[in-house]
């Protein structure tokens, strides 16, 4: 036992009883690394202990008598789906020792009072509950994981607990630093004032629990109180949480671990639900501020967009406002940013790779955003990149509310004991991808929040036509609304293009169909009898990526008369043949245009009074006769058909 300055006011005897009493809290390191790296691990930059030892210190705990041990309740998480259930106690001599039994346990009060496994201990330390202000204090215990010291100060205070002053918490100013947490906060004669907690954000004031609250707590039932605030990244809304039960005790510690994680993964899920239901109203797409969006069409999204709140009250679907982009090899490319607690990125599959391929190889589809995304070990100060996570370790499909499936894929980082989680949208090129990385006790709330996210998630779907055909032959993970999408293509020919909503086609007269002719359907989020679908509303099919040439097709739903005129000028354009949509083409330097409204099959009436119409438009890279436009834009109208939606 290490004694800084004046420690050795206690006296021998002082510290010997202590040094009996007064445990490491230390968890068994993983065995196996599922992890890949850039380079073999320096391990010999780690301290000989940290090297060599098997263990990892993370806190303290100290026996009282009858058997009994006492730590924080923080210290001793209580994960079952964790390394962390892999947590002992290691004597003054050296002995790794395992829990037994929970005999009292305080979420809020954040103590643990347990039993050992076929152990007796040494040494017993004695209690003071009537502390006195001023009286000079030890704070005992594995300061920084470097064994149990000692260090002295003052008990200078007491603070009432912050939500409702139940009890009083210890303040003194010895020093404490991480690894102290669980340790005994003792006088001169080794009895012990309290439970050391943590340390002072901004000053040496630190937290002890009384020893009183855990002596007089009931023997059997586990107090499980706890207080959250739920948010969600796209709103400003918030929504307060308490948790107040009981579980009855003693218990085995495992089986309490699960007992415990159980109830609060409940009360995360039972928030989530609370939230959703407490603000259905003011959320998109039942809000008034949700109008606007709800006749936008033709809105690009390659890179996945988050339908979020904006400071007006408006709803819009935004993107990170910083953005960065990287090769991964062949053509390949990864987009990331991020926005509030997750990481969002968009993937363009190498050449090498396809889409149906990555959704059946967990380890290839981690393999490549980790080109892209810098994750490394620490050792000492410097860095060791990552380069693969193996396969994964759990595999779903999540279906959100507008029934686009999401890959769902966690795999468990064992060093650090984290869990990252990604939800991947497949797409003809490649994904739309949200990632979160949390450590494993915590990863199922922030997994709660993708899961309710994913159904504000907006893109938009873009590739080949060769990819297309991929694409929609995976009738197990395609959106349901493209489950009606057929394609026909006649290469050098023909394309045609079939869906529930509309039918077109056009031949190579008009532009070249080959494999790497493109097609890009923008869906977006509209109402249709009296509920709010998602669909595709913007049809582009272009000759190639690289070109100007191509015909799209927009839906325009006639906007109420209540909204700004901003948001209702391309319908007033489209309705009333204005600028562009005059059915006259016209050049600019690289290209030549023409555009016009198209009115759904069986419709009669004026334009601007019918409650749906459609634009049609088309573009050719290259000067091309305005007479010679119009014909081609008529033939390619004469085939489009359009069933009214």
């Amino acid at each position: 036992m290490a004694l800084p300055v004046r420690a050795e006011e206690l006296g021998s005897k002082v510290l010997t009883a202590l040094r009996k009493a007064t445990y490491e809290v230390v968890l068994e390191k993983p065995t196996t690394d599922s992890l890949s790296y850039e380079k073999e691990l320096p391990f010999d930059l780690l301290p000989f202990r940290e090297r060599n030892d098997k263990y990892q210190s993370i806190g303290t705990a100290f026996a009282l008598g009858g058997g009994q041990y006492v730590s924080a309740a923080h210290v001793m998480v209580l994960a079952s789906d964790s390394v962390r259930r892999r947590i002992h106690l290691r004597d003054p001599n050296g002995r790794i020792v395992q829990l037994d039994r929970v005999l009292k346990y305080s979420m809020a009060r954040d103590f643990i009072v347990f039993t050992l496994k076929d152990y007796r201990s040494e040494g017993v330390l004695h209690t003071n509950p009537a502390a006195k202000r001023n009286d000079k204090v030890f704070a005992v215990g594995n300061a920084l994981g470097d064994g149990i010291i000692v260090r002295d100060g003052l008990y200078t205070s007491d603070t009432p607990e912050e939500e409702d002053g139940r009890w009083k918490w210890l303040r003194f100013s010895a020093a404490a630093s991480p690894g102290n947490s669980g340790g005994p906060l003792v006088d001169r004669d080794g009895r012990v004032l309290g439970v050391v907690l943590r340390k002072s954000q901004n000053e040496n004031l630190n937290f002890a629990l009384p020893i009183s609250e855990v002596l007089k707590a009931p023997a059997d039932k586990a107090e499980v109180r706890s207080k959250a605030i739920f948010k969600l990244d796209n709103t400003d809304h918030t929504l307060m949480g308490k948790m107040d039960e009981t579980l009855d005790l003693p218990m085995g510690y495992v089986e309490f671990g699960r007992a415990l994680q159980a109830r609060l993964k409940n009360f995360s899920l039972s928030l989530s639900d609370r939230f959703k239901t407490t603000y259905r109203d003011e959320m998109f797409p039942q809000t008034a501020g949700a109008q606007a969006l709800l006749y936008r069409t033709n809105i690009a999204a390659n890179f996945p967009r988050m339908v979020s709140k904006q400071r007006d009250g408006t709803w819009d679907a935004v993107a990170p406002s910083e953005r960065r982009e990287a090769e991964i090899g062949r053509n390949g490319k990864l987009a990331f940013g991020k926005m509030g607690n997750f990481l969002y990125l968009r993937m363009k599959t190498p050449d090498d790779a396809s889409v149906t391929q990555l959704q059946k190889d967990s380890k290839r589809f981690m393999d490549l955003v980790l080109r892209g995304l810098y994750f490394s070990r620490a050792f000492g100060a410097e860095r060791v990149r990552i380069t693969s996570l193996g396969a994964a370790k759990e595999e779903a499909v999540h279906v959100d509310g507008y029934q686009r499936k999401w890959q769902v894929r966690r795999w468990t980082i064992e060093h650090s004991d984290e869990k990252i989680v990604a939800y991947a949208l497949p797409q003809p090129d490649g994904f739309a991808i949200l990632v979160n990385a949390a450590d494993e006790f915590t990863s199922y709330m922030f997994e709660e929040d993708m899961k309710t996210l994913a159904d504000y998630a907006f893109v938009t779907y873009y590739g080949t036509l060769k990819q297309w055909q991929e694409f929609l032959s995976a009738r197990d993970m395609l959106p349901a609304v493209f489950e009606s999408i057929e394609l026909e293509t006649d290469y050098g020919k023909k394309f045609t293009y079939r869906s529930r909503r509309m039918t077109f086609s056009y031949t190579s007269d008009l532009m070249k169909v080959t494999e790497n002719s493109d097609l890009h359907l923008k869906p977006s989020y509209f109402k249709e009898n009296d509920r709010v679908v998602w669909d595709v509303s913007s049809v582009l099919a272009g000759e190639d990526k690289d070109t100007s040439t191509y015909v799209l097709i927009n839906r325009h739903p006639r906007p109420p008369e209540t909204m700004p005129d901003a948001d209702r000028l391309t319908w007033e354009s489209v309705a009333n043949a204005r600028t562009p949509y005059t059915g006259v083409a016209f050049s600019d330097k690289t290209r030549t245009v023409i555009a016009s409204a198209h009115a759904p099959q069986q419709t009669r009436g004026e334009l601007s009074q019918l409650p749906l119409l459609y634009s049609v438009a088309y573009s050719v890279d290259s000067a091309v006769e305005k007479d010679l436009m119009v014909q081609r834009l008529g033939i390619f109208r004469q085939g489009l058909q359009i069933n009214g939606r």
